[in-house]
């Protein structure tokens, strides 16, 4: 869709450097995903879940214990071969 706005263009293009963007509409659209994750997170917080919905949301067979036994495996990293 195309739409004209006015936007400050300092601030797109700072926003550009810092966040490596090379399009105008690339950075548009991360801002604009990013805004909406943030009002989301706002939304929850004023308004957090029911103990039903906070029961729903997670599946009843897992079992946290099991995942931290699982997750407490040490991890064999091989070391990277050097390039020359």
């Amino acid at each position: 869709m195309k739409t004209t706005v006015e936007i400050d263009e300092d601030k797109l293009d700072a926003v550009m450097a810092t966040g490596g963007f090379k399009t105008r509409k690339e950075t548009i659209d991360w801002a604009l995903t990013e805004a909406l994750r943030i009002a989301t997170i706002n939304k929850i917080v004023k308004t957090p879940w029911t103990m039903e919905e906070a029961k729903a949301a997670v599946d009843p067979s897992y079992d946290v214990i099991a995942m931290r036994n699982i997750s407490s495996i040490p991890i064999k990293y091989s070391k990277p071969a050097r390039s020359k």
